[in-house]
């Protein structure tokens, strides 16, 4: 006896990833939930971020999503290395006023310098 090939629909499939995108159900679950080999959701994903469920969408829309998407992850990065230089200049300031907040004043200082009396 022969086993039947099944063959599942592009909206069965995006929404399988998207359950496991979302969080709602684990790919494991999925698997054992419709007898489907984790290999094979795995595939599902690799299209699903290659827009192949996407009727709506053509390359050129792809393309562009593409291009702003690593325009925002640029600038992202830019943003980060700001953010870690101005956290160092906060400290060396804090460091800087640390050191000049000692207890000796400028009117102790002259009595200091003279001496023991």
């Amino acid at each position: 006896m022969k086993r039947q090939r099944r063959s599942f629909g592009n909206d069965f499939k995006k929404q399988i990833v998207e359950s496991i995108v979302s969080g709602s159900a684990t790919q494991a679950e999925l698997a054992r939930e419709y007898n489907i080999s984790p290999v094979l959701i795995n595939k599902w994903k690799k299209d699903y971020r290659a827009g192949k469920f996407f009727e709506n969408v053509d390359s050129q829309d792809m393309a562009k999503f593409k291009l702003r998407v690593s325009e925002l992850e640029r600038l992202l990065g830019k943003i980060t290395l700001e953010n870690e230089m101005l956290k160092k200049i906060r400290d060396l300031d804090t460091m800087k006023k640390k050191d000049n907040s000692s207890i000796v004043t400028s009117r102790d200082w002259d009595r200091l310098k003279g001496g023991a009396r």
